[in-house]
């Protein structure tokens, strides 16, 4: 064997040697954490029921369809008993302290639209544990209620 030929298989040998060590690397990474050798799963959320209900107490469809001026009760069930809960409209505002859930888990909620509202809109309804906020490794229970509001909707909602 010449001794270019020999260089070039050299250098062929390196390349892919450091490829596999490379493609290697990298799903190792995956799998080591910072406080040991394989990741700790964290729960990503839990989602809990949400419904509106008329003035009547009848169901609403999905998504809601509301008039600008009207008001709708909104009951979430699946809290824990006398949980803090937080709600966060689709208009970007920080979420803010909605109350608590009752003794048996259940969250309800006069939302009364805005009389200059149109479109698609959401509110997410956010179980927040207890005062102090998130605990390490809770899973944070949500619920989002759709609703469009238009001044041609049927109905008196």
């Amino acid at each position: 064997m010449s001794g270019e030929s020999a260089r070039s298989l050299r250098n062929a040998a390196l390349s892919v040697g450091a490829l596999g060590a490379l493609s290697l690397s990298v799903p190792m990474s995956l799998w080591l954490s910072p406080s040991g050798v394989f990741p700790v799963l964290r729960p990503v959320g839990h989602t809990v029921q949400a419904r509106a209900l008329d003035g009547e107490g009848r169901l609403l469809d999905r998504p809601a369809r509301l008039r600008p001026g009207s008001s709708t009760e909104v009951e979430v069930t699946g809290f824990n008993p006398d949980e803090p809960i937080l709600l966060r409209s689709s208009a970007g505002a920080p979420a803010v302290s909605g109350g608590r859930a009752d003794q048996d888990g259940v969250f309800h909620y006069r939302l009364t639209v805005p009389t200059s509202m149109s479109g698609a809109h959401s509110l997410t309804v956010i179980g927040s544990l207890d005062q102090a906020g998130w605990q390490p490794g809770s899973v944070p229970r949500t619920a989002v209620f759709r609703f469009v509001v238009s001044a041609d909707q049927a109905g008196d909602r």
